[in-house]
């Protein structure tokens, strides 16, 4: 059977004051059945995994935040609360087959 890759549409460029909440949310053109994760990286750094979820409510510990797919998963949303300075870096969403 063929694989058709989803289209995977990510914000950006997102700001958020220190301590404030910034959510980060990546669209999926089309249904998909792997599950959603999130990496970040850091300049000169490899990507570090950050969450990763199917459907519901999945909880990261750095950066402290939560992973939220929708029962469509056709979006998910990564919110990191009380965001530092040292959160900045490039945030992908992929699929767990992609990695």
């Amino acid at each position: 059977s063929q694989h058709v890759a989803a289209e995977i549409r990510q914000p950006g460029s997102a700001e958020a004051l220190e301590g404030a909440e910034l959510n980060l949310t990546c669209s999926l053109g089309s249904i998909i059945t792997e599950t959603i994760v999130w990496y970040r990286q850091f300049p000169n750094r490899g990507p570090q995994y950050v969450v990763s979820g199917y459907q519901g409510i999945f909880y990261s510990t750095d950066p402290q935040g939560a992973l939220h797919v929708p029962e469509d998963r056709k979006s998910s949303t990564l919110s990191l609360r009380g965001v530092r300075l040292a959160d900045a870096a490039v945030y992908y969403c992929a699929l767990s087959d992609t990695v």
